[in-house]
């Protein structure tokens, strides 16, 4: 389903943000009024006087991106000293996403950052949940959170 993506990239992770972020081809303007594309890809800010509404583009395009996208996001989770502690798969899986969906924003969760470090999931889980992050994404923010008080995805052994 996924032979555009590089082969570092786990597929439980494709497959997570996928389904969370959706895939449309035409822009659209964010909960944030950001304009996206793709499966979350973040546009520039259009030029003076123009707009992203009514941009399109073709399925290679928005899979090159989602690509692009997952790749950086691996990278940018892989640096915070939090990452270190992630003793599976679920919980790497879960900062990677948490850095495709809020990069630079997750330095704003002090205290879930500090839980995940000292390998403390419930207070991690807790502080994860306890933000207006989670309001925003629902249901995500609940996924990613188990993820890290578990370590676990549901169902493992029908996902091996």
């Amino acid at each position: 389903m996924y032979d555009f993506l590089d082969p570092t990239i786990d597929r439980r992770l494709a497959h997570d943000v996928d389904t969370a972020e959706g895939d449309k081809l035409v822009a659209y303007a964010d909960t944030l009024g950001n304009w996206t594309c793709g499966r979350g890809h973040l546009l520039p800010p259009a030029a003076p006087g123009r707009s992203w509404a009514g941009f399109e583009v073709v399925q290679s395009t928005s899979d090159r991106w989602f690509n692009e996208d997952l790749l950086n996001a691996i990278a940018f989770a892989k640096k915070w000293p939090e990452y270190a502690s992630c003793d599976t798969a679920a919980r790497c899986n879960a900062l990677c996403e948490i850095a495709f969906n809020l990069a630079g924003k997750w330095g704003q969760f002090e205290h879930a950052r500090a839980a995940i470090k000292a390998q403390d999931w419930q207070t991690a889980h807790d502080q994860m949940l306890d933000s207006v992050w989670a309001k925003q994404v629902g249901q995500r923010a609940v996924r990613l959170a188990n993820y890290i008080l578990t370590g676990q995805y549901p169902n493992v052994a029908s996902n091996s």
